[in-house]
Order: C-alpha cells, then sequence, then structure tokens
C-alpha cells in the first residue's frame, strides 16, 4: 500500500509539474510572439531615411570628401581593371566577373553619392564636377562591361576589343 501511495504521489507530482511547464512556455512563447508584434507594428514614421545609403561616408570637410571618393574611386578602377585584364586572359568564369563588375557598379553609385553630399565651396566645385563626370563616365563603361560579360558569345575576345576602343579609359 505505501508503494501505491508513492506511485500515486510521483504521477501527481510528474503531472503538476508537466503542467507548469506547458504553462511557462506558453507564457513564454506568447510573450516572444507579442513582442514581435509590437515591433513590427512601430510606425515607420520615427525612422529616418534621407534617401542615402549605409555604405556612403559623410566629412565635415568639402576637401576631405574630394580627397576621399577621388583615392576610393582610383582604388576601384585598379581592381576592375585586375579583374578585366583576368577576364581577358580567360583565366576567371563568366559568373565572377559579372559579380565582380556588379559590386563595382554599386561601389561606384556609393562614391557618386558621397560626392553629392560633399557640399563644395565655390573653390572645390570645379574638381567637383570634373570628378562626377568621370564616375558617371566610368559608370557607363561598366554598365558596357556588364552586358559584355553578360551577354558575350566569346568574352574575353569582346573584353579586349572594348578595351582597345574605348575613349572612356583613356579619359579617366
Amino acid at each position: 500500500m505505501t508503494t501505491d501511495k508513492k506511485e500515486n504521489d510521483n504521477t501527481h507530482n510528474s503531472k503538476r509539474i508537466n503542467k507548469k511547464g506547458i504553462i511557462l512556455t506558453s507564457i513564454l512563447v506568447i510573450g516572444i510572439i507579442g513582442a514581435s508584434f509590437i515591433v513590427w507594428f512601430l510606425p515607420s514614421e520615427n525612422v529616418q531615411n534621407n534617401g542615402v545609403s549605409n555604405m556612403t561616408i559623410s566629412f565635415l570637410d568639402p576637401n576631405d570628401t574630394l580627397t576621399s571618393v577621388n583615392s576610393q574611386f582610383s582604388l576601384l578602377q585598379n581592381e576592375v581593371q585586375n579583374q578585366i585584364d583576368d577576364a581577358k586572359a580567360n583565366t576567371v568564369n563568366r559568373t565572377y566577373i559579372n559579380d565582380v563588375i556588379s559590386v563595382s557598379i554599386n561601389q561606384n553609385n556609393e562614391l557618386m553619392q558621397t560626392l553629392l553630399n560633399g557640399q563644395p565651396n565655390q573653390t572645390l566645385m570645379p574638381r567637383y564636377v570634373e570628378l562626377m563626370n568621370n564616375l558617371k563616365d566610368y559608370s557607363v563603361y561598366l554598365l558596357n562591361v556588364k552586358n559584355i560579360t553578360s551577354n558575350s558569345l566569346n568574352m574575353s575576345e569582346d573584353l579586349k576589343n572594348l578595351g582597345n576602343n574605348s575613349a572612356i579609359l583613356k579619359q579617366i
């Protein structure tokens, strides 16, 4: 009779523990779901978005902006040219070079956006305009390369022809 009572108490305790576990788990799940909905329903008007992406850099001095964009532009051109040279030599595949060019187009656009936010004074304005024109020309060049890497049957030969005939590379 004593074993029956112990067995009955153990069964009763395990049911009570199971009920407590289920209740606690349910409360936690409801709390997490509720918190998620609260975050989801927060008005988005409170978040400022000036149309500037997260990648643009802001400087207090317009000359620093010009210097930074110019150096980053030079680095971008050198890296892209190295990748195009590899593609001309057939050492990289079409998907890789296409991805490199897509990323480079985005980086070039970010540089243009940074330059637009530079707020130059009158003395720096001609250099800003010149660099912006170079960035725009380079953007056209990158789009041409992207078209070749996406659609060309003989990518390496077409890239060689683009490099030989491109006045954009000689200007920049």
